[in-house]
């Protein structure tokens, strides 16, 4: 799914309004009935904490996208953002933890798939072709070369890795967007704080740290705005800040007129700006923020559960990977290193471009989040769950007798 979201030159999994984008979902429910298939039995797994959150937020969501769609007969509804969820619980129908040896295969699976999306980037940005579209391999779906390198650098595929570092710059010196910038600062945050044998404190202070940054910078949007502005002066590239101002505006506006649950996303994810006298014409586009998308269209109650559901994703995932590396087994340790890096990269992107809002970058969205929790957990957890398990079976008594906890 992930490769046929970054070989789609046409965009038609993004931009596409026809039915037959939904046909790339799919791809990984084909991956988990061939699992079933080969397996003695299903046996579900159990809903992890993200897992339920993300779960009430796909029922909010897609039950005012459907009352959207066939009562009000919305045309572009919520439907794009949450059908694509979908795929984030198809890992519960495995019927195994995934093994070192494949989450070393994934591993290098992943880094062949930025490989391809980077020299297509980077085809597209020099104009070297004329059947790609430049603006789909542009800010969006950048957060597979982060992808590729990260999984190059942990599957150690040298060659791959060079070549994806050549690539990335060519990439940014061809599109010197502001996403690109950020792309790269939280790559390396990223790797810094899951850096083997860092301090478990590291997370949380660069978690701080970056609250402390988004908070100044909503707070100064004045000043942040205009050193958006040096910024792409410095670059030499054309400046669309007038245009994310207009689209942030009208809806920041749209969520002060129902702050709580906005439309119950039973309205339109995309934001039609009257623009100012010497501003251009009037326009329609995404919101450019999946946030404030969320919260003009699902209101304080859709935003909570996104920002609830990113954090506790975040802190799940770490977890398991210190008790990995904890265990002994660095290449699943070493998959989810990867997956939580392009997990972020995407989240800090959807401050500036719309990730949610089409069906190919969703797919992408919570294909990486399917993948993190297929991982599994460490054995040691594993263990003590299944001893809890066991004790929780036996009546009191032989609890007690046992020495195990009643």
């Amino acid at each position: 799914m992930l490769l046929v979201v970054t070989v789609d030159v046409a965009d038609f999994t993004d931009r596409s309004g026809s039915p037959l984008r939904y046909g790339i979902l799919l791809l990984p429910l084909a991956g988990a009935g061939t699992a079933i298939m080969h397996s003695r039995g299903l046996r579900l797994r159990r809903l992890s904490p993200p897992d339920r959150i993300l779960l009430l937020f796909l029922l909010y969501g897609i039950t005012g996208s459907l009352y959207g769609r066939l009562v009000l007969h919305e045309k572009t509804g919520a439907l794009p953002v949450f059908i694509p969820m979908l795929i984030a619980f198809t890992y519960l129908l495995t019927t195994w933890q995934i093994t070192e040896d494949e989450a070393h295969r994934v591993t290098r699976g992943l880094a062949l798939v930025g490989l391809v999306y980077a020299i297509l980037n980077a085809l597209a940005n020099l104009s070297a072709v004329s059947f790609i579209a430049p603006k789909t391999y542009r800010n969006s779906k950048v957060l597979y070369v982060a992808l590729g390198v990260a999984a190059a650098w942990v599957a150690r595929r040298r060659v791959v890795f060079a070549l994806l570092l050549v690539l990335s710059a060519v990439i940014f010196f061809t599109y010197r967007s502001g996403t690109n910038a950020v792309v790269v600062l939280v790559t390396l945050v990223t790797l810094f704080v899951t850096k083997p044998g860092g301090s478990p404190l590291r997370p949380y202070v660069a978690a701080a740290a970056g609250v402390a940054v988004l908070m100044l910078a909503v707070i100064n949007f004045t000043q942040t705005a205009g050193l958006a502005s040096a910024y792409f002066e410095a670059v030499q590239k054309k400046n669309n800040n007038n245009a994310r101002i207009a689209l942030y505006s009208t809806g920041i506006q749209r969520f002060k007129d129902s702050p709580i649950i906005g439309q119950a996303f039973t309205g339109d994810i995309t934001e039609t700006v009257i623009r100012r006298d010497g501003l251009g014409a009037p326009f329609k586009a995404p919101f450019h923020d999946d946030y404030i998308m969320v919260a003009a269209v699902g209101g304080a109650l859709g935003l909570v559960l996104l920002i609830w559901w990113i954090a506790a994703t975040e802190v799940n995932t770490l977890r398991r990977y210190r008790g990995f590396l904890a265990a002994g087994e660095h290449r699943r340790a070493g998959l989810l290193r990867v997956l939580l890096v392009t997990f972020n990269v995407l989240f800090a992107a959807a401050l500036f471009n719309p990730e949610l809002s089409a069906v190919g970058r969703g797919a992408t969205a919570f294909g990486l989040y399917a993948l993190m929790m297929m991982v599994g957990e460490p054995p040691a957890t594993t263990h003590v769950r299944q001893r809890a398990a066991r004790a929780a079976a036996l009546p009191n008594g032989q609890q007690r007798r046992r020495g195990l906890p009643s």
